[in-house]
């Protein structure tokens, strides 16, 4: 079960969090949403707001969901998910049922989709939206590094924060 909380309760270390146990960011509705495993993002303050920031690339079947939906969900799940995490992480939702297939269990939260198996939930409403470009890089060694295949990009989104659960 998901109890609400103040974000600002939170003492989980995000670098963990996201780099080391990987986050499900989602977007979509129970009639019909996607979920894909992230392990870039960010944490933190910006224009005011406690916000997310998530990266898509172009390729992915989520991005849709992402750009024809206000808000979005990081979900962070409980010990013991690599396995579903992978799946999410590799399959596209456009070849197979990966919502079912993943065997984890689908819950709406306030204007969202998480799943019963969470530990941490951010519900975050979308503020902004870029797609990165290669000319943007400062550090061309990232570019080269990240985007080998110079046509599949990341899109940038930054969401204020606007619900945060955790399991009880």
């Amino acid at each position: 079960m998901l109890k609400k909380i103040d974000v600002k309760e939170l003492h989980e270390n995000p670098f963990t969090l996201i780099g080391d146990d990987w986050a499900l960011l989602g977007a979509g509705d129970k009639d019909k949403f996607n979920s894909m495993t992230v392990s870039w993002g960010g944490v933190g303050i910006l224009w005011k707001n406690p916000v997310t920031t998530v990266y898509v690339r172009q390729s992915r079947y989520t991005k849709e969901f992402m750009d024809n939906n206000e808000y979005y969900t990081l979900t962070f799940l409980k010990d013991g998910h690599k396995k579903e995490l992978t799946l999410l992480g590799t399959k596209s939702g456009r070849d197979i049922d990966k919502m079912n297939d993943s065997g984890l269990t689908p819950i709406e939260v306030e204007n969202g989709i998480t799943y019963e198996e969470a530990k941490l939930v951010f519900v975050c409403r979308k503020l902004f939206k870029n797609d990165l470009l290669k000319e943007q890089f400062v550090d061309e060694s990232v570019f080269d590094a990240c985007y080998p295949d110079a046509d599949d990009f990341h899109t940038m989104y930054i969401g204020e924060i606007t619900a945060c659960y955790i399991s009880e």
